[in-house]
């Protein structure tokens, strides 16, 4: 099935200063818009994220930013997870974010970028968002390790290591083919048509 444009959530996973993961985060958001995908990045940075007491679907008055992020991945047809690797897992705030949703998740294609300063690209942290997204229900998709990112992209967010140019641009590909299998279909289509 192809879908002429897919709604793709891309949530960046830290607040720390002078984070280098902001860099693929609005990397591959632009790759997604150039290819006429409504992508939409979530930076925490920006959100007042309160410390997890309960899920949004289990209170009346979920907090604003909470909600907002709900609405965000409801909306979604594939999330874009791009984190870095803290202490051989993903940051404590990315885990914090994703707790307060369950029920929104499920169903959802998933796809991850994992960074780190080290040659592992943040393999141990893609590890745990696979598990993640399996409790979720959802459909855990393709991947991209980046390693030593502080060469991959300049402070200003340019990609100028050349050999992840390609490596982007399939990861994209992937995302979307993996994006469509689960996208609903438009509305007056049927698994038939075109067959």
């Amino acid at each position: 099935m192809s879908v002429s444009s897919l709604n793709i959530l891309v949530v960046q996973g830290t607040i720390r200063e002078g984070r280098y993961s902001i860099h693929p985060a609005r990397y591959v958001t632009d790759r997604f818009r150039e290819r006429g995908h409504a992508a939409d990045l979530f930076d925490m940075k920006h959100y007042d994220i309160p410390l997890f007491t309960n899920r949004r679907d289990a209170v009346s008055d979920p907090h604003p930013d909470v909600d907002a992020f709900g609405q965000r991945v409801e909306a979604a047809d594939a999330l874009v997870i791009v984190a870095p690797e803290y202490n051989h897992s993903i940051p404590g705030t990315l885990k914090n974010l994703l707790d307060h949703l369950y029920p929104e998740y499920e169903e959802t294609a998933f796809s991850y970028v994992t960074v780190s300063a080290g040659g592992f690209g943040g393999v141990r942290a893609l590890s745990h968002l696979h598990d993640i997204t399996l409790e979720f229900n959802a459909y855990p998709g393709p991947d991209l390790p980046v390693s030593n990112v502080r060469d991959a992209f300049d402070e200003d967010g340019t990609l100028i290591d050349e050999t992840y140019e390609d490596r982007f641009e399939e990861f994209i590909e992937a995302v979307v083919e993996h994006a469509e299998q689960f996208a609903p279909l438009p509305v007056g289509t049927s698994p038939e048509a075109g067959v």
